[in-house]
């Protein structure tokens, strides 16, 4: 466990007393953040990797919901207000289900959103589309109504694009297929299939294979830089997989203005998208072609601002 002070990006009114403490919690794939601010003003963060609390799928297990909460404890056993963003809070009864389950135990007022929920309220906008680009990959909006608007967000076994298991499958997947199509020889000759062969210590596209299914899907994520290596090496394979990736990100954006998404901000964020210019500066290429009324802005603060937003907002 990480415990730092975090005093970067917009305040919401929580750097000076409040009349009750808040706490702000970005649960990612890969990273939860959690940051309480006190009556006083003082302000603590605490960062752990999500697995240390996390077993499989978030709702996969209630007991999750448990040790989450415990986590929170530990940093603040008293607060008024508690806003969750939750990585792979897809539907109405997941919100429901996450919500009830928090509530029984956290003291206070709970609210728990999507995890791209918290990008706007982060970088200071109210409306606005959200996307990240992360373990996992989803755009958000919402229309004049106030309704939630959607696009991809369906994991990584058969979606995800852009994502950092995505990158991996896919890409593996167009080495496999020139393998099949000129030779295993001529494959192996592509950066990204002799980087992928390095990283799992095989020889051949076959045993490449099989040790990639041998993994689960979110596992193959720690080996996406190795595609922006790929690519930047010349790679055929990394090169469409990146380019088809940014060209389905910006579909989807263009998608929710289509169905009555609000803004002309996308704010980004995620592992990926924050991590790999070369994957910006395509995302913001195929926007002109798709959304033009739509501009990418990278977040630069952290998420979980977003939350203490929120919940200073009550």
């Amino acid at each position: 466990m990480s415990e730092h002070d975090t005093r970067s990006g917009p305040r919401p009114p929580h750097g000076a007393p409040t009349r009750t403490a808040i706490v702000g919690v970005d649960v990612g794939g890969t990273k939860t953040h959690v940051a309480v601010v006190g009556a006083d003003g003082n302000r603590r963060d605490v960062v752990v990797p999500s697995a240390d609390w996390r077993r499989g799928a978030m709702f996969s297990d209630l007991a999750n919901f448990e040790r989450l909460a415990a986590l929170v404890g530990e940093l603040s056993p008293a607060y008024g207000r508690i806003v969750i963003g939750l990585h792979d809070l897809d539907t109405p009864e997941q919100r429901a289900v996450a919500a009830a389950e928090l509530s029984r135990h956290l003291p206070g007022v709970v609210r728990v959103v999507n995890d791209a929920e918290l990008l706007g309220p982060a970088a200071g906008l109210e409306r606005c589309l959200q996307l990240i680009v992360g373990t996992g990959a989803i755009a958000l909006g919402r229309d004049e109504q106030g309704r939630g608007l959607s696009a991809d967000g369906y994991g990584a076994l058969i979606a995800d694009y852009g994502s950092a298991p995505a990158l991996v499958r896919d890409t593996i997947r167009r080495c496999l297929r020139y393998a099949d199509e000129e030779g295993p020889e001529a494959a192996v000759a592509d950066p990204a299939m002799a980087l992928f062969c390095a990283a799992y210590d095989v020889r051949t596209p076959a045993d490449l294979a099989l040790a990639v299914c041998a993994e689960s899907a979110y596992a193959w994520g720690r080996h996406a830089p190795l595609v922006f290596d790929a690519l930047r090496q010349g790679s055929p394979a990394a090169g469409a997989v990146v380019d088809e990736a940014a060209d389905i990100l910006a579909r989807n954006l263009a998608a929710l203005g289509r169905r009555g998404a609000l803004g002309s901000v996308v704010v980004g964020a995620g592992g990926v998208l924050t991590a790999q210019p070369e994957l910006q500066d395509r995302l913001r290429e195929r926007l002109r072609v798709h959304a033009p009324q739509l501009t990418l802005q990278v977040l630069t603060a952290a998420p979980v601002e977003g939350a203490l937003v929120l919940a200073a907002a009550g």
